[in-house]
Parts: C-alpha cells; structure tokens; sequence
C-alpha cells in the first residue's frame, strides 16, 4: 500500500527539514537525532535539543473552480505550521540574528524543493515571525520561529 500524500508529505518535510545540515549557505544544521519532529495536536514540542525544528501537518482543503481547477481537476491545499527553536546568546540583538539565521535556512530549504520530491507538490508559500524572549538572569535565550507554508497541488 503507498502512503497517502499527507504521509508522502510529512516524509518529504521530515527529509527536507533535515537536509539543512550547516554546510554550504546554511548557518544551522538539523540533521542530528530529534532535531526535526512531526507532531500532532496532543500537546507542543518537548525537545530540548537545539536548534530543532516541529512542524503539524494541519487543514487540508479542496478548491474548485480556481487556480489548478480547469475541466476535471480540482486544487488541494494543505497547511503546515512549523515551529523553529534556537540557542541565540545572552544578547537581545544575538537572538534576533540567530532566529533570522535559522529562518533564513529553513525558506532557502523549502524553496530548493518547492514540489517536496515525492510529494509532487505544484508550489509552497510561506509566512513567517521570529520571536525572543527575555532572559533576565543572564542565560543563553531561546528564539523561535513561527511559520506557515501553504502547499498547492492538483488533481484529476
């Protein structure tokens, strides 16, 4: 039995996600154990390995009389929320570079597979928020990134 494409999907996330692996224009790498993890709704990421990056394979929709919907086809669209965690330094401005760095890594990885392999994906888009937090006693602080990429693809 082959995979249905949500599973062909979260695959290709998974295989893409762990490609960013330092080398080359990419700052972070997250091709280690636990960095990249599929989740589902029960309850948020766990890790506390960094960086380290979640996604959830969210709503899945069918479009008809619109982009990709001539004659017999009809268009999908699934959404993927990701959630992106890095050290960034005991400096506001450091965590703000590292969170831009990993943000930057995960969209130059997403846009160099824009059909997500196996997945035949017809093209992404993505949304994205860096965030940091205070760290008022002087540890290292987190950053994150919350993203939103918008999948399309058609069908007959």
């Amino acid at each position: 039995m082959s995979p249905t494409n949500r599973n062909t999907i979260a695959s290709a996330m998974t295989t893409i996600l762990q490609g960013i692996d330092g080398s080359g224009s990419y700052t972070y790498d997250l091709s280690g154990t636990g960095q990249v993890e599929q989740l589902d709704l029960a309850g948020p990421p766990v890790s506390r390995v960094r960086p380290y990056v979640a996604y959830y394979l969210g709503p899945r929709q069918d479009i008809r009389n619109g982009a990709g919907a001539d004659l017999s086809q009809y268009g999908q669209t699934l959404t993927v929320d990701l959630v992106a965690v890095v050290t960034g330094g005991t400096a506001p401005s450091a965590a703000v570079t590292a969170a831009n760095n990993m943000e930057a890594d995960i969209i130059r990885a997403l846009h160099g597979s824009r059909n997500l392999g196996a997945a035949a994906v017809h093209d992404l888009t993505v949304s994205t928020e860096v965030v940091t937090g205070p760290e008022v006693d002087g540890r290292q602080r987190d950053a994150y990134v919350a993203m939103t990429v918008e999948l399309f693809w058609a069908r007959v």
